[in-house]
């Protein structure tokens, strides 16, 4: 049996101008904790590169055992101080640089106010 090729019939908002907008994760996708961002102009003129990274505390650079498997804390050698683990470097254009500006002063001022009443509903108790 053949099968048919199958189209996408014409949806309404396709005929008054609108372009629906899907939204899929890549084979890549992860949620990234982000302590700090790091960067500045990118190479490429008229491009902006952020780097975002977390601060963790560094890993021992070298451990020892002893013969029952157990850690010879003494031996340990560990840097001093904190690590920023850079997470991912995102390039834009200055324009998509002004919608992400846009976008986060909206959502830190949306963020704020709802804080605001959780913390005035929770005082009210």
């Amino acid at each position: 049996m053949v099968e048919e090729a199958k189209t996408i019939p014409q949806q309404p908002e396709v005929l008054t101008g609108e372009l629906p907008v899907y939204y899929v994760k890549s084979n890549f996708y992860r949620v990234i904790h982000v302590d700090g961002v790091y960067g500045g102009g990118a190479p490429s003129v008229g491009n902006i590169m952020m780097t975002v990274f977390n601060h963790k505390i560094p890993l021992p650079e070298r451990s020892v055992n002893d013969a029952q498997g157990r850690e010879i804390r003494e031996k340990r050698v560990t840097r001093y101080g904190l690590e920023n683990e850079a997470e991912a470097s995102l390039v834009m254009d200055l324009n998509t640089a002004k919608v992400l500006h846009q976008w986060l002063d909206n959502t830190i001022r949306a963020t704020e106010a709802l804080v605001q009443n959780i913390q005035q509903s929770k005082s009210q108790k």
